[in-house]
């Protein structure tokens, strides 16, 4: 299957309406119940944390920054306790998935069309989720692309309807909450809001075109969805109350209910409706597309594809018995989801950030250990080419002492002819060897000086060379001896020839 490519801008949008989801209605009851008025507060510091938990997401997707999620668990990690990690993840996401196809029904059913079941809600909502999961990431991209700019205009348009109604003593006093309430608020907005952004793991970096730019667009689409979420809750407990607020299960959709422009345009709730299925379409969509290409990546499969349906089939029955009733759901979400994502989403990435950095640390130290050797055996080995050319050099001189030796005419010359001589200069020519023998022998006599010169002479060159390396100071001395026995054998052979022309005057 070939590998799908989005687009920085396209990643921007998808966490924007990824980090919104669900807490556009769910958020502000849950958080409210806790904090009462200074629940816009906790909100805030919730999104200022949330930049935290993006940048443990970037830096733990620049450790592996071809892979996906599922494969950086399997790389980092190992084989066997890879897959470990990856399946409990996995039954978070596919866990995920069927719950928010039961906030669908039960939403549609409550408020929308009470006599419908909420089976058909989920069924007809898990097609479009199959069908963009078929399709593919690129074709939900777009999708996105396109429902963006409807989102932002009726967002704009529901807070410009709805401001005349506000009224500031609704959230005074301010600071009224203690401290466990605040922490207590600040856990359960990051869960709904920041802790799925790791879902984009999946997506980042491997599957964006530009990643310097998708990553600035990682800060903006959770900067900017912050700021919806944090205008939606003021502007609930500015126009609601807090008490209102958190007896409401769905206080975000009451907020729209209030809207009534000159008592001719009212009941339009709906938009409402609208930013949220938008949102939470975008978040079904995530939770199913990464559950379904993790376990096509623990099975080896080429494509995720024959996987969706039977996949899609799961989550809608999962849907109809994962909450018995509403209560249930909202003591799941204040007090079990929490911590479930939290060991999923945020354990999980810190626990592979820490082993990868630590593997990349013994990697390179063990290549800077590698680098060493290799440096210590590349002066080695020069040293011995240093000696060997050396030796090579000093080997011609040796080379023509041979070639002359076995060139010279002369001697050969001279005893053919002593062989030609007449009888009767055979007594001289006696005298003359007795001459030339007695001339030999003095200077046979007289070489042991000369090599002892020049063996003084290899000594005071011996010791002028590198003390380091022995094995070229015993060639170079050994070319030397061998220069200076050539150059006493050809004076030898130079002082016969003038002998035997002085002997050939005194005959004449």
């Amino acid at each position: 299957m070939e590998k799908e490519i989005i687009s920085s801008r396209q990643f921007t949008i998808i966490t924007l309406l990824l980090s919104i989801g669900t807490a556009i209605l769910i958020v502000p009851s849950s958080i409210a119940s806790s904090s009462k008025q200074d629940a816009w507060i906790a909100a805030s510091i919730g999104v200022v944390l949330s930049l935290l938990v993006v940048k443990l997401f970037l830096t733990l997707a620049n450790q592996t920054p071809k892979l996906n999620f599922i494969e950086a668990n399997e790389k980092i990690l190992g084989r066997f306790l890879g897959k470990f990690t990856v399946v409990g993840f996995l039954s978070l996401t596919f866990f995920s998935a069927g719950e928010l196809l039961y906030f669908i029904g039960i939403f549609m059913k409550t408020e929308v069309m009470p006599e419908t079941p909420t089976l058909a809600f989920a069924l007809l909502f898990s097609i479009i989720i199959m069908y963009a999961a078929y399709l593919g990431l690129e074709t939900f991209a777009r999708s996105a692309e396109i429902l963006f700019p409807m989102f932002i205009l009726i967002f704009i348009f529901f807070v410009v309807c709805i401001t005349p109604q506000i009224k500031f003593e609704n959230i005074q006093p301010i600071m009224e909450a203690s401290k466990t309430s605040m922490f207590n608020s600040i856990v359960r907005f990051m869960s709904v809001f920041s802790f799925s952004l790791v879902l984009l793991l999946m997506i980042y970096p491997a599957r964006v075109n530009v990643q310097q730019s998708a990553k600035k667009g990682f800060y903006i689409g959770t900067i900017i969805g912050g700021f919806v979420l944090v205008t939606l809750i003021t502007l609930s407990i500015l126009v609601l109350g807090p008490a209102n607020t958190a007896s409401r299960t769905f206080p975000s959709y009451a907020l729209a209910q209030r809207i009534s422009i000159g008592n001719f345009l009212q009941r339009i709730e709906i938009i409402m409706a609208f930013m949220w299925i938008t949102s939470i379409y975008i978040r079904t969509f995530m939770y199913f597309y990464t559950t379904v290409v993790g376990i096509a990546q623990i099975m080896k499969l080429k494509d995720h594809r024959p996987l969706i349906l039977p996949l899609g089939i799961i989550m809608v029955g999962l849907s109809q018995i994962v909450h018995p009733d509403i209560v249930h759901s909202s003591i799941y979400n204040d007090e079990i989801w929490p911590i479930y994502a939290f060991v999923c989403t945020i354990l999980l990435p810190l626990l592979l950030l820490i082993v990868a950095v630590i593997r990349n640390r013994k990697s390179q130290g063990n290549s800077t250990e590698m680098g060493h050797a290799d440096s210590n055996q590349g002066q080695m080995t020069d040293a011995s080419d240093t000696v060997s050319n050396q030796g090579n050099q000093a080997k011609p001189n040796n080379t023509d002492y041979h070639q002359e030796n076995q060139t010279k005419p002369d001697n050969m010359d001279y005893h053919q002819e002593n062989q030609a001589k007449p009888a009767t200069m055979d007594s001289n020519q006696d005298n003359q060897t007795n001459d030339a023998n007695t001339d030999s022998t003095q200077d046979n006599q007289a070489k042991p000086d000369n090599t002892v010169s020049n063996q003084q002479k290899t000594d005071n060159l011996v010791s002028t060379q590198d003390n380091q390396d022995k094995s070229a100071t015993s060639n170079s001395s050994q070319v030397i001896q061998s220069e200076a026995g050539n150059a006493t054998s050809k004076q030898d052979d130079q002082a016969a020839p003038d002998k035997t022309s002085s002997d050939k005057k005194n005959l004449e």
